[in-house]
């Protein structure tokens, strides 16, 4: 399960790099589309930071759970809900910055993981 994770999670990492490029690309060629740009590079380094976060802490769970012991043990949700809560509240306070494309942002790293997940088991299937 640990390399299923670990390559699911790199391969949303690839491809909100490749998506952030290409907004960067766009935020340099084309200027009146930047408020909408770069309210999407926020969001989008926003949730991929939640994404990590929240591989590391599955991965935490997992090694819980192999060593049977008794502790208590969270996933983080409030500590993912205030990174967001953060990224929006930048992109309300700065004028330049979209704050509906900066909410559409965060939700695209965790939307990537269903299709880089059918393809990362179908090559391991394979």
């Amino acid at each position: 399960m640990n390399d299923l994770t670990t390559s699911i999670v790199n391969g949303v990492t690839r491809v909100s790099i490749l998506l952030l490029s290409a907004l960067f690309l766009g935020w340099a060629l084309y200027p009146d589309y930047r408020p909408e740009e770069s309210g999407l590079i926020l969001g989008i380094v926003g949730g991929l930071f939640n994404v990590r976060f929240l591989s590391i802490k599955v991965r935490q769970l997992v090694d819980l759970a192999v060593s049977q012991e008794r502790r208590r043990f969270s996933f983080g949700f409030v500590t993912r809900l205030c990174i967001a809560f953060l990224i929006v509240m930048m992109a309300a306070k700065l004028e330049q910055v979209s704050l509906g494309a900066t909410i559409i942002g965060l939700f695209i790293p965790q939307l990537l993981m269903i299709p880089v997940s059918i393809i990362v088991s179908l090559r391991m299937k394979n």
